[in-house]
């Protein structure tokens, strides 16, 4: 699901597990699908390709594939641990996951080149999710070929945050049930 960055809004669940309410405040409510059509993702980005001119070589697509699949799995896991904090924490998914969003665009070279970033913002970037990733699908785009260090630094770095997803969720779910707040929200 596409990240709403929206003062006043709520998700709410439907019957159909592939779609998600969004209201806004006093605007009406939106259905939103949880996954896009697979035509309608080619659409969008081979015209995103097109206008923005970037070449991307046949041959770099099957290396590209296998990039967004590493990458998944890291994002997966960077995302169980945030939501581990929902189990101690109220409230505090939507904005964990909005300083989360910010924070890879910004450390991990999405939205700004991180040789402008300093020294310690980029030893950040290490850490998270996308960062090797975005800089493997920079080199496949540039004709350079897959390189085997990034795609392997990336599920280096899937594996800590799932490891440190699952330590959240035992330390939390054992201090929920001792608090007997477990099916609270928030755990408080």
């Amino acid at each position: 699901m596409p990240l709403v960055f929206a003062e006043g809004c709520r998700l709410y669940s439907t019957d159909d597990p592939e779609v998600c309410a969004v209201s806004f405040r006093a605007r009406g409510a939106a259905a939103l699908r949880e996954r896009p059509e697979p035509a309608a993702a080619r659409l969008v980005l081979t015209a995103a390709a097109l206008v923005l001119g970037l070449p991307v070589p046949a041959g770099a697509l099957p290396g590209l594939a296998l990039v967004l699949l590493v990458a998944a799995g890291a994002c997966s896991a960077f995302g169980l641990a945030l939501g581990a904090l929902g189990l101690r924490f109220r409230d505090v998914l939507l904005v964990s996951t909005n300083v989360a969003s910010s924070g890879l665009l910004l450390l991990t070279g999405a939205a700004v080149p991180r040789e402008t970033l300093p020294d310690w913002m980029r030893a950040a970037g290490e850490l998270l999710p996308l960062t090797h990733a975005a800089d493997a699908a920079r080199g496949l785009t540039a004709g350079s070929g897959p390189d085997a260090g990034l795609l392997g630094a990336e599920p280096a770095v899937s594996a800590g945050w799932a490891l440190l997803a699952v330590v959240l969720l035992g330390a939390f779910e054992r201090g929920s049930r001792r608090r007997a707040t477990l099916d609270v929200m928030g755990g408080t």
